[in-house]
């Protein structure tokens, strides 16, 4: 009989959205830190900074796309990925996590996305800090119009 491993870090690990705004390419998220999140030096799991920058700050590139750009669907590809922690983190503190994209003229710069992971009730204790860059690409001259 295989046994099921432990998900450690899916879709799920207790993050919900707070807010959006992809006018100033913003997203603010909240969790609440568990003991499964936090390494034994006491720093959040950097496998858990990239799963929730990746998941969050994919759909965060990809909707400002389509607002900018209602009929193309972008195929995308990850292509950096970086996670740095940088302060001690308890069980039961809560973390706002803001990810954003850098605009310029309401327009991507690139397509790059940062997430700071701070303590919600200091916000100048900063957990960890990501980026996640992306290359945006047509597959095998597959058009991606919806």
């Amino acid at each position: 009989m295989i046994e099921r491993l432990p998900d450690m870090y899916g879709t799920d690990v207790g993050v919900h959205v707070v807010d959006t705004d992809l006018n100033s390419g913003t997203m603010r998220l909240r969790m609440r830190a568990t003991a499964d999140h936090i390494t034994s030096s006491g720093t959040l799991d950097e496998a858990l900074v990239a799963t929730v920058t990746d998941n969050h700050t994919t759909f965060l590139l990809i909707s400002h796309s389509l607002m900018l750009d209602p009929d193309e669907m972008p195929i995308s590809v990850s292509v950096c990925l970086s996670v740095h922690t940088m302060a001690r983190i308890a069980p039961g503190t809560d973390v706002d996590i803001v990810c954003s994209v850098p605009l310029a003229d309401k327009k991507l710069n690139q397509p790059q996305a940062s997430a700071i992971f701070v303590d919600a009730r200091n916000p100048q204790i900063v957990y960890a800090k990501a980026s996640h860059t992306k290359q945006f690409k047509d597959v095998l001259g597959y058009s991606s119009k919806l």
